[in-house]
Order: structure tokens, then sequence, then C-alpha cells
């Protein structure tokens, strides 16, 4: 009897299936179709349900109402921090300092590298060997014209948990011996489902979020602004978002992204405990079949729970992935904003052994993944692994 097997979904960092509760939130806001902005009953109904998915992200990692801006990504709440604070400094002919980590996703480094050519100085920070940064060593880059920190709190591609609150530690203390402001920005894109996000346990001023990566619609995000820390607009022409994002909010996918956040901070702890629990099997049977294949990035206490990037060397990684692809499991091998670029993966290659990131593969877990599911996943790459895996 012809029956279609099941396929596994484990690139969850790249993007995540609608929830059940975050399609119904979605659904029954479509028909919400004025514009947040008009004073007719239409605009008003749009406006309420605008704010009361504002005033529930903001309950969901502890923020006011009014320190939560929606974006329509986690790039552009990146891009809206490090721009909209460091060009006034720029403009204004000012010494600007950012500090950042030579493995800050793409959306971080690039706009960052793209200010140096305007003025900004730029300090990227190596990792260790398991990607953490070191708190002291950052506190040591501090100069007096250090505007702006922007420091991951889990890395997309391997996983590392960053010492996000040690860091903050650092900064307050120097902070009392500074004149000018230093901003803590960090991208936590990749953590609600996994961490706790209150921002004021986290000591952080900037806060970044994205829908697509805690079971939410694509197209969505959020940027948490500290009352007080001053930053300029990136999209210029309307006053939405208190003037800092010009453009008619999207109500339905607003409303749909709080949803997963809510459910995302729920649970944390078990559901973290639960998939750590499966992917540590995972990997266990992946040792088994595979005795060659390593492990890149930290071990599991500092990694996030559904994460595991292994390297295989002489593996051809695009050919692994389409064979994947083909049993019906699907991975990748680095972070889906630079899939396309055929250069090694330079979060890897910064962990201090190019010949792994060669062979480097991506498996991000779901929430819901099983046993069973690893065991198809690690039998499927055993498979993959002989066919395509050539002699060094």
């Amino acid at each position: 009897m012809w029956f279609r097997k099941k396929r596994i979904y484990a690139d969850a960092a790249a993007a995540t299936p609608l929830s059940a509760r975050a399609k119904g939130e979605l659904l029954r806001l479509l028909d919400v179709y004025g514009n947040a902005g008009a004073l007719h009953k239409e605009g008003v109904e749009a406006k309420r349900e605008l704010e009361d998915a504002r005033e529930v992200v903001a309950k969901a990692i502890g923020a006011h109402p009014d320190e939560m801006v929606f974006t329509g990504s986690g790039t552009e709440g990146n891009n809206l921090t490090l721009q909209g604070i460091l060009r006034p400094y720029i403009r204004e002919g000012k010494p600007a300092h950012a500090i950042t980590s030579v493995i800050e996703h793409s959306s971080v480094l690039e706009p960052l590298r793209a200010l140096t050519k305007e003025g900004l100085q730029l300090t990227e920070l190596a990792v260790d060997s398991e990607g953490l940064i070191s708190p002291k060593e950052l506190a040591e880059a501090i100069t007096e014209h250090t505007v702006l920190i922007s420091i991951q709190y889990i890395n997309s591609e391997i996983g590392t948990i960053e010492p996000i609150r040690e860091i903050a530690k650092e900064i307050r203390r120097i902070k009392k011996t500074k004149q000018t402001p230093i901003y803590f920005h960090t991208d936590a894109s990749q953590a609600p489902l996994w961490l706790d996000l209150k921002v004021e346990s986290l000591g952080v001023d900037l806060l970044t979020l994205d829908a697509q990566k805690i079971m939410g619609p694509k197209g969505v995000g959020a940027l948490y602004i500290k009352r007080g820390v001053q930053i300029e607009p990136l999209l210029l022409g309307s006053k939405q978002e208190r003037g800092l994002r010009g453009g008619t909010e999207n109500v339905p996918l607003v409303g749909a992204f709080a949803v997963a956040l809510k459910d995302a901070s729920k649970n944390v702890v078990d559901r973290a405990e639960k998939t750590a629990e499966i992917r540590n099997y995972l990997w266990n049977e992946i040792k088994k079949r595979i005795p060659e294949a390593e492990l890149n990035g930290p071990e599991f206490s500092h990694r996030a729970p559904n994460n595991l990037n292994i390297s295989i060397l002489g593996l051809d990684r695009e050919m692994a992935v389409l064979g994947l692809d083909a049993e019906g499991v699907a991975i990748t091998t680095r972070s889906a904003c630079n899939v396309a670029d055929s250069e090694l993966s330079y979060v890897v290659v910064a962990l201090g052994d190019t010949n792994r990131a060669r062979g480097a593969i991506r498996i991000t877990l779901l929430p819901d993944a099983t046993k069973r599911d690893a065991d198809t996943i690690s039998a499927a790459l055993e498979k993959i692994a002989k066919r395509y895996t050539t002699a060094i």
C-alpha cells in the first residue's frame, strides 16, 4: 500500500510553522481591516487590537507597552537599533565606537561594518572554541567613545547562549565612571522558546524579537526600547509606532505574533528540558552511527536546547542537505540569511577550525520533536554521509 512518509522539519532556527493558536488569531484579525490611525469605528477597532497585542508582547518580556515598537522582522529591529542610535553621532561628527562579536547575525555585522565607512569605530570581539564572549574582554574593549554594544542572546548557527547578564553587569560597572551613555542591545530572536526574557533581569536597553522563530507568522517582529533611550527612525514619512517605524501597522500579523510570544513565555523550563532530552538522544544516536562526527560550539549546558551543529570531515554539506531533504528531513548548513552564500560559515570558522566548517550542518528541532524523529534523522544522516563524504 502506498503511503506518504512523514517529513521531519529540523530547521527551526530559520523559521517555525505557525502554531494553531497563532493561526486562529491571524484568521480572526483578517476581518479587522481599518487603519489603526483613523478616527472612525473601523480604525478605532484596529487601534484597540493593536494596543492589546502591544500589551501582551510587553508583558511577556516584563516591559512597558510604550517600550515596544513593532517591526517587519528581526533584521529590521537590529537595523533600527544600530543605525537609529549610531547615526546621530556620526552625522554630528562625534566620535562613536561600537562593540559586537565576530559571530553575530549578519543583520548586525553588516550594518555596523557599513557604518565604519562613515566614521564608526568598531570592535569585533573574538569568541572561544565554544562561541562564548568573555565579559571581561568586552569590558576591556570599552572606550570613552563607546556608545553601543550588541551581543546576541543565542547564536542561530551553533546555539551558544551568551552571558548577557554578566555582560550587563560589566557595562553597569563602567557606566558609573563614564559621562556618555552606553546602550546594550541583544538580538534575542532565537531565545523566547528556550530562555527567560525578562528585560529587567537581563539588564539590556534594547532587545530584538522575530515572530517567525517562535511559532508565529513571518513579516513581523518587535524591538524593545527602554524608556529614556534616544533613537532615530529608519522609515520616514509617517508617525506610526511613536514615530520610529512609519507605515500602516499590520494588525493581523501583530496579533498573531502576540499570541505566539505569550505561549512561548509559558512553561519555558519544561519545554527546554524536554527538547534538550531529545537533542541529547539525537546526538548520541548520531555518534553511534557516525563516530567521526564532531560537535561545533558549546557543551550542552551553554547551548540552546534544540540546537546541534555538527561536522563530518569530507562531507559535501550542500549535497547532504539535498540528500536529507529527499529522505524527508529538512536541515541546513548555516543561517538562512546566508544560505545562498557559497562561502563557509563564518560562525564555525570563528571557532578556530576551518576544516570543520567545510563539513558543518545545523539541526534545530521544533518543541514537539520526538525520539522517533531523532531515530529517523540519525538513520538518514548515516545513509547520506556515506554517500557524500570523501576522504580528506
